[in-house]
């Protein structure tokens, strides 16, 4: 099997090196609206009339506006992840032209009646766009989330929609959040990307989250949100999750108690609909307390939650095995069940061609901007652990050719790995565990390899 992945790995390096110029430009610029945003489209039989409707209210990022008239250059991307497929679909890409932009008052206004965006209104007030129409691909719901993006120049405004009152073949419509929420959402992500990362903003954003699952217990995201940034706390305090602190104890138990409220919420393991992403993470989390507390019990749990996420979405949820991975000892028969499915996982073509057929999940388009720097190193790290250092050698130079590499905040990381790949596989092939190094994303790394602008 490994040589088979180390020809399939070279194969594969011209192809990642072609996409690498041709993948369309990480997403590190992009800012979410959060404030007050709503999505309704439905499917109707005529394909003219298929379409909706997304609107913002005043965000933050819509305070300093860009304008967009003629000789800028401005485009509107709507997208989903499809239950059905679990894959991100682009249900339409348009650029827009610049001519049909006018200033409108306080903003502008674009308006093409016979076009796939029909109109747009973007002021410090809010955000409008009408959309619709054959050049415009009906969503086959039910969906994990719907996106919206308005790019003008450099900047990418970008709505994600993931608590729905309406979520299948016939409609998607979305909830609109609270301003707590919303303040919520915005805080994670600020903290997540680093353009915030003190304990006041993260304290601040917890608040915000936990104010607004107060008033409305069925907010599922809110709570997904709670458990994800514990959880980034969580990973943030430890390098080796058996000398854990009780600090971070606690954050791994809090995170676990707000993945327990937002599981039933956000996922029907018995229709199969909703967003089953959050099976993995919310299994993840579960296996992690138990090795924290030494709970058989639990750890076994979180093992067969785990295999469950897979059945439900093997293509995403594959990534929640890396905990097992990190924390397990390559000689683990449960390391080694792991492996064995990211390595088929990896063995698969579509893998990799998927950084060019879905940027938003295995490049650097969407919420992740070093996605393709930490997975492809994340791989090379896998691989090193197994006692293979030339395949991980493959795995590291991949992540070496993206331009953007040069700027990446851990690229000191990827270099020492280069140079002491062998070293690194020597240590985990001694007789002393306490002296294996830490696979990418222990420490300030967790969840940061990824994330970090």
């Amino acid at each position: 099997m490994q040589s088979l992945l180390l020809r399939l790995c070279r194969s594969w390096a011209l192809p990642i090196a072609l996409a690498a110029a041709a993948a369309p430009p990480a997403a590190h610029g992009f800012e979410v609206l959060t404030l007050g945003k709503v999505a309704r489209f439905k499917n109707i039989a005529d394909p003219a009339r298929n379409g909706g409707t997304v609107s913002v209210g005043a965000d933050r990022a819509l305070q300093a506006l860009s304008p967009p008239t003629c000789p800028a250059t401005s485009a509107v991307e709507i997208e989903a992840y499809l239950q059905s497929t679990v894959r991100d679909s682009v249900l339409a890409h348009v650029d827009l032209d610049c001519a049909k932009w006018t200033a409108y008052g306080a903003g502008y206004r674009y308006t093409d009646p016979g076009g796939t965006v029909r109109s747009i209104r973007y002021s410090r007030r809010g955000l409008r766009l009408d959309i619709g129409g054959p050049g415009f691909t009906p969503i086959g719901g039910p969906v994990a989330y719907l996106q919206a993006q308005l790019t003008i120049g450099e900047r990418t405004l970008r709505a994600r929609f993931h608590n729905f009152a309406q979520n299948d073949a016939h409609a998607v419509v979305s909830r609109r959040p609270s301003p707590l929420a919303a303040a919520g959402e915005a805080g994670f992500w600020d903290v997540l990307t680093g353009d915030a990362g003190s304990e006041d903003d993260e304290q601040a954003t917890l608040t915000h989250l936990q104010q607004a699952v107060a008033r409305d217990p069925s907010d599922g995201r809110s709570y997904f949100l709670i458990a994800m940034l514990h959880l980034y706390r969580f990973g943030q305090r430890v390098v080796r999750v058996d000398q854990s602190t009780p600090e971070a104890h606690a954050e791994l138990v809090a995170s676990n108690a707000a993945f327990a409220s937002a599981l039933p919420l956000l996922w029907n393991d018995v229709t199969a609909t909703g967003d089953s992403r959050v099976p993995g993470f919310a299994a993840a989390g579960l296996f992690l307390q138990g090795v924290v507390e030494n709970d058989t019990t639990l750890r076994a749990q979180g093992l067969a939650d785990l295999r469950r996420s897979l059945e439900v979405n093997g293509f995403f949820n594959i990534f929640d095995f890396i905990p097992v991975l990190q924390v397990l000892p390559p000689g683990d028969p449960q390391f080694g069940d792991a492996f064995a499915s990211v390595s088929a996982y990896l063995s698969d073509p579509a893998t990799l061609a998927c950084v060019t057929t879905q940027p938003e999940l295995c490049a650097n388009a969407g919420f992740a901007p070093r996605n393709l720097q930490g997975s492809l190193t994340l791989f090379g790290d896998l691989f090193v652990k197994t006692g293979d250092p030339a395949h991980a050698q493959s795995w590291y130079h991949l992540a070496s050719l993206f331009p953007e590499t040069a700027t990446w905040s851990f690229k000191a990381a990827l270099d020492d790995r280069i140079a002491h790949a062998a070293e690194r596989a020597a240590l985990y092939a001694d007789a002393d565990p306490t002296n294996d190094p830490p696979i990418i994303g222990a420490g300030s790394e967790a969840c940061a390899s990824c994330h970090l602008r």
